[in-house]
């Protein structure tokens, strides 16, 4: 049998072939590995190198190569900003009179023209009322001879002649005549034109020898010293209008803008238009003439102290609205805050101040930190 110690003799030899071939090949490697990352290193550190001269040749080239737009800006300042609610309206004369016939006839007389001024009372035509006068003159005549039946027989009475019935009855025939002229007296009113207002004579739509009747426009009578301005406001508006609040009344054809206050706001909605009804009390004016268009400002906010800018420089995104200002050479990209918006123009909260210089012009082709040449 084979001994022990020949076994363990065996195992020693296996073990000192196996440390000769197996380290060996360990140090190989741990070398090699090792001149490999002494050799990234030496790569990384030049790529570092390389990106830093890359770089500054990019700065130093920029200027030359980077577009440089002209721009125009507008220097801000605290300013008056107002919102108005503008409406339509229209001139309206609060005494206008078309004065028609109370009864039917034939014109006999004209009295008054157009562009005349007449007083409440004066007769302005007159119809053929003989039939009315012949009348009247009968009663006059029978007016006389009852007084003087009534006269006798009153004294004939203070005398104790005749008897009280003869005198009640002289009395009521001479009453019963002064009660008819008084009632053909009224009749005979009915065929005169007569102005209810004083006012300019703004139309004369009559002839003489023309037949006319009861609802027929005759003679137009225009007070032109009692003008309002008229319209309506969307009852959205009702908590933000009231009695005596500025106005401006603009009047386009006449070419006049009045700076006034407002004399009426209805306390009633109308509840098929939904709108409420608001009056401006004109001065005397030639220019303004009854149904004359009016444009109606009403102030409805003010800001004595605004930064505003033109509503089309303003630049929109998901995070906000934002404008360019000019900083030296280059734009900047200024975050802001609107409020009002009213004529093209918003009132501006945040992110402008006094003194910014505002790009107004150009500002289409910038982004932040963009050359710039202000021009002019």
């Amino acid at each position: 049998m084979i001994s022990r110690s020949f076994f363990r003799s065996l195992i020693g030899f296996g073990c000192v072939v196996f440390a000769l071939v197996v380290f060996p090949a360990c140090n190989a490697r741990t070398d090699r590995q090792a001149s490999n990352e002494e050799k990234l290193q030496k790569l990384l550190q030049e790529r570092d190198r390389i990106n830093q001269e890359i770089s500054a040749l990019q700065q130093s080239m920029a200027p030359a190569q980077q577009k440089v737009t002209p721009v125009s800006v507008m220097k801000l300042s605290p300013e008056v900003f107002k919102s108005y609610i503008e409406v339509q309206g229209h001139v309206d004369a609060q005494q206008n009179v078309n004065v028609n016939p109370e009864t039917s006839g034939v014109v006999t007389a004209i009295y008054v023209h157009v562009g005349q001024w007449v007083k409440k009372g004066q007769i302005l035509a007159q119809l053929d009322d003989k039939v009315i006068r012949q009348q009247l003159a009968q009663l006059e005549t029978q007016l006389d001879f009852t007084r003087n039946l009534y006269e006798r027989q009153k004294n004939l009475w203070a005398q104790k002649i005749g008897t009280e019935v003869q005198l009640l009855q002289a009395k009521n025939n001479y009453e019963n005549v002064q009660k008819q002229i008084a009632v053909v007296q009224s009749q005979l009113s009915l065929y005169r034109l007569v102005s209810p207002i004083d006012g300019k004579v703004d139309e004369v739509d009559l002839k003489i020898g023309q037949a006319v009747s009861p609802g027929m426009n005759t003679i137009r009578v225009v007070n032109l010293y009692d003008l309002r301005v008229k319209g309506q406001i969307a009852e959205s508006y009702i908590t933000q209008v009231h009695q005596g609040d500025p106005v401006e009344v603009i009047f386009p054809d006449a070419q006049d803008t009045l700076h006034t206050r407002l004399s009426y706001v209805s306390n009633v909605i109308d509840p098929n238009s939904r709108s409420f009804n608001i009056e401006i009390k004109l001065p005397a004016h030639s220019i303004f003439r009854p149904n004359m268009v009016a444009v109606i400002r009403v102030v409805s906010y003010v800001n004595p102290q605004a930064i505003v800018v033109p509503v089309n420089v303003v630049q929109h995104t998901e995070t906000g609205d934002y404008v360019y200002v000019a900083e030296g050479n280059y734009a900047k990209e200024v975050k802001i805050m609107k409020g009002k918006i009213y004529n093209d123009r918003v009132e501006v909260l945040q992110g402008l101040k006094p003194g910014d210089q505002l790009i107004v012009n150009g500002y289409q082709d910038l982004a932040d930190h963009s050359p710039i040449e202000i021009v002019q």
